[in-house]
């Protein structure tokens, strides 16, 4: 059995010294102040790991909700691209049809028609 290097000989040599340095008569009482050390330190830990576990648990949780909301976005997003993307495919049909419904088909224009369909119109305030 070893703990941090130290084997029971070693444990053994540590009691004894601690017993001469110490004395029988003051041992007991080192012994309780000992073990309430340790009952603090291991309260002082768990309360330290629970504290850890909450603030964990606390950032799951808002990164869960960050993460849905980035979803809603990304799929709102999706959807507006989608609608944009129709609406531009149907204006550039709207387009293409009233480019092929003014441009006459060759030969059948005169060069008043072609020069009055290349001038830009102007509004009239």
């Amino acid at each position: 059995m070893e703990f941090l290097g130290i084997g029971l000989p070693e444990l053994l040599v540590i009691l004894v010294l601690i017993l001469i340095v110490v004395g029988p008569s003051r041992l007991p009482e080192m012994a309780a102040q000992l073990a309430r050390f340790i009952r603090a330190a291991r309260r002082y830990g768990n309360q330290v790991t629970k504290d850890f576990n909450e603030a964990l648990s606390d950032l799951e949780e808002e990164y869960d909700e960050m993460k849905g909301e980035w979803k809603e976005v990304s799929q709102g997003l999706d959807k507006s691209v989608k609608d944009v993307g129709k609406e531009l495919k149907a204006a550039d049909a709207d387009v293409r049809k009233a480019l092929d419904s003014a441009v006459p088909s060759e030969g059948s224009s005169t060069a008043s028609e072609t020069s009055k369909a290349s001038k830009p119109t102007t509004p009239s305030d």
